[in-house]
This record gives C-alpha cells, sequence and structure tokens, in this order.
C-alpha cells in the first residue's frame, strides 16, 4: 500500500498540515480542497497520481482541519490563499507545479494560475468554472439572482450565525451535505428554498447506509477535522468573497495561460448555476482541453467518480511538458 506521509510545514507565516505521496523528486502536483472538506478529501487521488510518476502534495487548506485558521475575514481574500499555496510548494522546493483543485480549492486554483502563471505547468478544476472578473461584487450579483429566496453564500455573510447552526452537530451537517450535493442526493426531491432560514433545511439527510466513496470511517476524519477547525475559517472564504473581487479588478488581470482542463458531474448544483461561466471559459484561456461531464455525478465528483476522475486527471497532467 502506497506510504501517505503528513508533515507539518512553514507557509505564508502560518503552519499548514499537508498529506504527501510518491517520489519528492517526482514532478509535483498540489491539490486544493473545496468546503466542507479536508486534505483528506484527494484519497483517491493521492495513490493513483503517485504511481503515474508525480509527488503528491494535499494540504488542510488555510481555516481546514490541522492547518492554521485566522479569524479574520480578510485572511481568506483569494490573494492571501495563493500566497498560501506557493508558499506550501516553496516548502517543497517545488519551483513549479501542476495545480489540481475541487469547490473552493478549484477557485483557488485559477486563481493561482491567473495571479502566478510562471509557477503553474497546468491547471485543473473540478466542478467550479471560472468566471472571470465579473462586472460587480459577487454578493450584489447573488442578491439580485436570487431576491428573498435563501441562497447559502448570502446566509455565510451573517456572523456566528450559520457557525452556531452547523457545528451544533457537525456530523449530521456533513452526512447531510455529502449526501444532497451527490448524483442520487440531487435527483431526489429537496425542500423549497422559499421556506428555508437555514442550510440544514435544504439539505435532505440520507436514507440508508453511507455510500462506498464516503463510509463512516471516512467520516469520522472530516467530523475530527471540523471539530479541530470550527467552521468561522471555511466560512470566511465566503465571507471574503467581495473583498477578493475587488483585489482582482484593481489586479485587473483576467486571462489564464497555463494549460487547463476542466471535470464536473452534470447533476452537480454549481454547473446548473454556473452554467455560463462554463460556456465562456473558452474564451478566458489561452489553452483549455474539451470539458469532460460525468451523467448522473454530483458535486464531489473526485469521490463519486474516482475512477474516472483519475483516469482523466492522469491523462491531462501526464501530457503537458514543464518547459520552465
Amino acid at each position: 500500500m502506497l506510504d501517505i506521509k503528513e508533515q507539518r510545514v512553514q507557509a505564508n507565516g502560518l503552519d499548514f498540515l499537508v498529506r504527501s505521496a510518491g517520489d519528492p523528486s517526482a514532478p509535483p502536483v498540489i491539490l486544493l480542497h473545496g468546503f466542507p472538506e479536508c486534505g483528506y478529501s484527494w484519497r483517491y487521488q493521492m495513490p493513483y497520481l503517485a504511481d503515474q510518476g508525480f509527488h503528491v502534495l494535499a494540504p488542510d487548506l488555510r481555516g481546514y482541519g490541522r492547518s492554521a485558521a485566522p479569524k479574520e475575514v480578510e485572511a481568506y481574500r483569494q490573494d492571501v490563499l495563493v500566497s498560501d499555496v506557493l508558499g506550501i510548494l516553496d516548502a517543497f522546493g517545488a519551483p513549479r507545479a501542476r495545480v489540481v483543485g475541487h469547490d473552493w480549492g478549484c477557485a483557488l486554483a485559477w486563481q493561482v494560475a491567473r495571479q502566478a502563471p510562471d509557477r503553474v505547468v497546468a491547471v485543473a478544476g473540478l466542478s467550479v468554472p471560472y468566471p472571470g472578473i465579473g462586472p460587480k461584487p459577487p454578493t450584489e450579483q447573488m442578491r439580485a439572482a436570487f431576491g428573498d429566496r435563501f441562497f447559502y453564500q448570502l446566509y455565510f455573510q451573517q456572523p456566528e450565525v450559520p457557525e452556531r447552526e452547523l457545528e451544533a452537530d457537525l456530523r449530521d451537517f456533513l452526512r447531510r451535505m455529502y449526501h444532497a450535493l451527490s448524483g442520487p442526493g440531487m435527483k431526489e426531491k429537496h425542500r423549497t428554498h422559499g421556506t428555508a432560514t437555514g442550510l440544514l433545511d435544504i439539505l435532505q439527510p440520507p436514507q440508508g447506509a453511507q455510500p462506498s466513496w464516503m463510509t463512516e470511517a471516512d467520516l469520522d476524519v472530516y467530523v475530527d477535522s471540523f471539530e479541530r477547525s470550527g467552521m468561522t475559517g471555511p466560512i470566511n472564504w465566503y465571507r471574503a468573497m467581495d473583498l477578493s473581487w475587488e483585489q482582482q479588478r484593481a489586479d485587473g488581470r483576467e486571462r489564464i495561460h497555463p494549460p487547463a482542463f476542466f471535470l464536473a458531474g452534470k447533476e452537480d448544483p454549481v454547473i446548473q448555476f454556473a452554467g455560463r461561466a462554463l460556456k465562456r471559459m473558452p474564451e478566458l484561456m489561452d489553452d483549455l482541453a474539451e470539458p469532460v461531464m460525468l451523467d448522473d455525478i454530483g458535486h464531489w465528483v473526485q469521490m463519486e467518480a474516482a475512477d474516472t476522475v483519475n483516469e482523466h486527471l492522469g491523462r491531462f497532467l501526464r501530457q503537458v511538458d514543464d518547459a520552465g
């Protein structure tokens, strides 16, 4: 069995827990997780990519698990998070890397490629299309789109309220979240958003046993991760959205230059919400491979369809030459 190591590194002034696999002298790949996850979310990709000849890094990102979790919202601005990723690569002696992300980690992967293209051999995103830099702050666009209807990202803008809801029973929240946004969960009838006052109101619990890709033992790891970190850091990624937009507007660079690849499940609610961004991606990227959309798969694509994702990721990452 492949040995997955855990070690602590200093990056961008903070302490991070990083899982690693493969030969340290091999080409590096860094895997960036989303919400509500941690580096463990890449447990199906790490052995495969290490076997394909890569040195694989999967950190608990800022605010999560066993990594540092500042309380200030501004500490979660995207350009700060980009510096975290570059600092982790520096800690492993990696001047350039292949960058892969899912969910918020996908949004971050796009920003690493946009902000530091010289450090990125190639970038692969799962679930979240690259939207470019919008004309208005994200929360303003969301309020215009949703009006008085409940939308969790706007709900997360409140101080303390979402933490109290989700931390009251972390196992119940996580079990609901992983089911509701999965392929099978998305095909079930959801409760109406019109009567929702909290996130749990729109997350139906699963009936029966955990799926094979998320066992009770897996769930234990996530519960432990969030018992350590709490929910403030992870939710602050959402609270910093408008600050990140302001920074990106001031920066002005929108195009992504490194070779890029995108993959998602067709049942992913993000795809249903961000279809316009998906169609626009080729206009914003110099070298975008043909996107891959998987039937019957929801948001947790790298877990729900691990073998298929591994095959596509491995093919893309292998075919990109590091000319740096």
